[in-house]
């Protein structure tokens, strides 16, 4: 294990202290403490998230020490205390925005060496929309916003949920937040379990209804080698999911109770079932089905109506899960 100094900045909008405060393994300090080679770290770092420094240059700085295997193991721990302490603290600023920037660095300090904070994953970017004419389209949005049927309504909340996901930083609660996505969807009762609604659109198809699948479809995607192992395995991890949602729910969660590799693919499971879960009730939806009852009964047809289902469950799904 490696002991590192992890720093990063209050947002812009949050609190300037004059003074250096401590809790616990927590420092909250002033930004008039900041060495030289600091500043030009948290420069570094707002620069690469195409952040302007000077907005954050007076804000407060939160740091902690923790010991870690990794940088990023240190950043995600590190994140976890300064969400306690800011958890607590914010209620006392209601007016400011009290939680960490992306600005910071880590230093390693049995070396010495500190390097800024970078994005290393998925970014959102600019979307060029090509011109469509002057008469506005009567498309897919404009019709679903139109129904107003129990499966429309889950298909929107759901959409909420996801779309909430996919800029949430903290791995923990993207991965609620996509089960959130799902049981707005698919949950029709407090004691229903969707998984098996999950395993089918991640190209499991199981229960009574599997055996409706055309015989020779079953044969295609049990071709490869890791289906079978990945059948069984998609349901043990996405029930382990469905725990992790009720255990955090009553007790609240921490990274320590999670190994990297987990959330990862807790993180590739929701993602990959969440999309293709909506997609297919956006089909049932375009197909004048109302109700996550009827959706569930004509489970099967949806199923085959997906013409690329081989390819995407060989390719995508089982290829995006043995990547881990």
């Amino acid at each position: 294990m490696k002991k590192f100094l992890v720093v990063k900045l209050l947002e812009s909008s949050g609190v300037v202290l004059p003074t250096t405060t401590i809790y616990g393994s927590v420092e909250i300090r002033s930004h008039k403490s900041d060495s030289e080679q600091e500043i030009c770290l948290f420069k570094n770092s707002a620069s690469n998230f195409d952040l302007d420094y000077e907005k954050y240059q007076i804000c407060a700085r939160i740091a902690t020490i923790v010991n870690s295997e990794s940088v990023e193991g240190a950043i995600a721990l590190a994140d976890d205390l300064f969400s306690q302490v800011l958890d607590i603290k914010y209620v006392e600023y209601a007016i400011s925005n009290f939680k960490t920037s992306d600005i910071g660095f880590v230093k390693n300090l049995d070396s010495g060496d500190a390097e800024p904070i970078v994005s290393n994953g998925f970014r959102p970017t600019t979307a060029f929309i090509v011109h469509q004419g002057d008469i506005q389209r009567y498309d897919e949005t404009n019709y679903i916003l139109s129904l107003n049927n129990e499966l429309s309504q889950r298909y929107i909340r759901s959409l909420h949920w996801s779309r909430n996901s996919r800029h949430e930083k903290n791995d923990q609660l993207r991965i609620l937040y996509y089960w959130f996505s799902l049981e707005a969807l698919l949950k029709e009762t407090e004691a229903d379990n969707i998984i098996g609604i999950v395993r089918w659109f991640l190209g499991f198809p199981n229960g009574k209804n599997s055996q409706d699948i055309s015989p020779l479809l079953i044969k295609q995607l049990r071709s490869h080698s890791r289906y079978d192992f990945w059948s069984k395995e998609i349901f043990s991890k996405i029930d382990e999911i469905r725990i992790f949602r009720n255990d955090s729910v009553h007790s609240g969660f921490r990274s320590v109770d999670f190994t990297k590799k987990n959330l990862k693919l807790y993180n590739k499971l929701m993602i990959l079932g969440c999309s293709r879960c909506q997609s297919a009730v956006k089909h049932a939806l375009l197909n004048n089905l109302s109700s996550i009852s009827e959706f569930k009964n004509y489970i099967s047809a949806i199923f085959e109506s997906n013409g690329n289902l081989v390819n995407d469950v060989h390719h995508t799904v089982i290829h995006l899960l043995d990547e881990l």
